[in-house]
């Protein structure tokens, strides 16, 4: 996958999605994202350019573009992102979360579940640096397991649990604050966990 051993970690959640994607597909579009839809595109103009981040099945891709945004993915995983693409129409760039660099800004950035795959410091990076690709205006969602321990799942990907430093880390230059913010427990009914779901809206 063009990682070194070093962070090892991403070619194996990388790999769980390659080789699991069926499984995962039919998790994800039984999930009800209607409350988080609602908070999160009040907030993006009618129309408006919307990148999902770890796009996975589609699911969220397919629902902006029917709901009349302009919406394009990004996934780590090249199998689910042919899923992705084939399921909602939209394009789909297959990356690395951290070396996403697009050509034009967006009006928002959906990274549902997503960015917890990666190390606390690098959802820090990508939260201060690629919010640079949002216009002035614009915002940035982004949902955490809370209540997990960092490290790999029984199924061997990679997580970090949500905390409130990355907040803090990720507002301490100004250019970020937060809009709105929420806990809820796991829509597909799991336990053990909760998500903290927070959007930030780009100031400058």
């Amino acid at each position: 996958m063009g990682y070194n051993g070093s962070v090892n970690y991403k070619e194996k959640t990388i790999s769980y999605y390659d080789n699991h994607s069926e499984e995962f597909v039919e998790a994800a579009n039984s999930a009800n994202m209607s409350g988080d839809y609602e908070r999160f595109l009040k907030y993006v103009p009618k129309g408006g350019y919307i990148v999902d981040m770890g796009c996975g099945s589609g699911r969220d891709l397919k629902y902006f573009s029917e709901s009349g945004y302009v919406a394009s993915g990004v996934d780590a995983s090249e199998v689910m992102c042919d899923v992705a693409s084939e399921h909602s129409g939209c394009p789909v760039v297959c990356c690395d979360a951290l070396s996403w660099n697009p050509e034009k800004k967006c009006d928002a950035i959906w990274a549902n579940g997503s960015l917890l795959h990666l190390k606390k410091h690098e959802i820090i990076t990508f939260l201060k640096t690629k919010s640079d690709y949002i216009k002035v205006g614009g915002i940035l969602y982004f949902s955490m397991k809370a209540g997990i321990p960092e490290g790999y799942d029984e199924k061997g990907r990679y997580f970090t649990p949500f905390s409130e430093s990355i907040v803090d880390a990720a507002l301490e230059d100004g250019k970020l604050k937060i809009q709105e913010r929420w806990t809820e427990t796991d829509s597909l009914g799991r336990k053990g966990f909760y998500w903290e779901a927070i959007i930030l809206r780009k100031e400058a």
